[in-house]
């Protein structure tokens, strides 16, 4: 059987073309990726969020088949934009569908900042101003604060795909400041994860990603090391000594 080391159950909006190919991508041998679609429009509305948490209940019922080892429930925007109560109650959901333990995308960015004690960050973006705003709310209710945000500032989500890596590492560069510590690219449709070992490298700092932070997350959970090498320094971290193997 595929996925003897482990099964990723994926979660993501019906427009997103990015985070189940990205996916796929960090996968090593042993490990399946099984995903769902959740229904719901292609504009980023608060509607079109909050309609999602009840679609993936559906979405998690059809994945739960698989008997999933995590379920990673995939939007960034659809995990914070009620803040952190609405986000545990979005895992406990999926949980309790799916007899796995859930990995928000919102969750995992709180998770990687955190673990990498950062209290001050960049953020880019391709949300909406109110948008925005909810995002930085959600961080600092956690204890993050936000330096600078930058933004493409588009509210249709299935053109988010089609920013190219080359702007993100071009809009990360333009407006990260010395004042923070690191940098988070939000969204599950962005194309980021090419382009971070190179900001790394050019601005000295930790740099993530939505579906870098998920992946990273869900295969902690897991206990599988991934040996990835060129996804940001996020994800080698799961290859250090101390990490068990499976």
């Amino acid at each position: 059987m595929y996925g003897w080391r482990g099964r990723i159950g994926l979660l993501v909006p019906s427009i997103n073309t990015t985070m189940e190919t990205e996916f796929w991508g960090l996968a090593p041998h042993g490990v399946s990726v099984h995903t769902a679609r959740i229904a719901g429009g292609r504009e980023g509305t608060p509607e079109t969020l909050r309609g999602m948490e009840e679609a993936s209940k559906v979405a998690a019922g059809d994945v739960a088949m698989v008997e999933p080892d995590v379920v990673v429930y995939g939007c960034t925007s659809g995990s914070f934009f009620e803040g952190p109560s609405w986000n545990k109650k979005i895992c406990e959901q999926l949980t309790k569908i799916t007899k796995a333990p859930t990995v928000t995308t919102a969750g995992a960015m709180v998770a990687c900042l955190k673990a990498g004690g950062h209290k001050k960050v960049d953020v880019v973006t391709p949300y909406v101003a109110l948008t925005n705003e909810r995002l930085k709310s959600f961080l600092k209710v956690q204890g993050i604060t936000v330096s600078q945000l930058g933004t493409f500032d588009m509210l249709d989500m299935f053109d988010h795909a089609k920013i190219e890596p080359e702007e993100i590492y071009r809009k990360v560069k333009s407006m990260t400041t010395d004042k923070s510590e690191a940098v988070f690219v939000a969204c599950t449709q962005l194309r980021a994860l090419e382009v971070l070992d190179e900001l790394e490298r050019d601005l000295g700092k930790p740099v993530y990603s939505a579906v870098q932070a998920s992946a990273w997350q869900a295969f902690d959970i897991m206990g599988v090391d991934p040996d990835i090498q060129d996804g940001g320094s996020l994800l080698r971290r799961l290859s250090e000594p101390k990490r068990g193997k499976k």
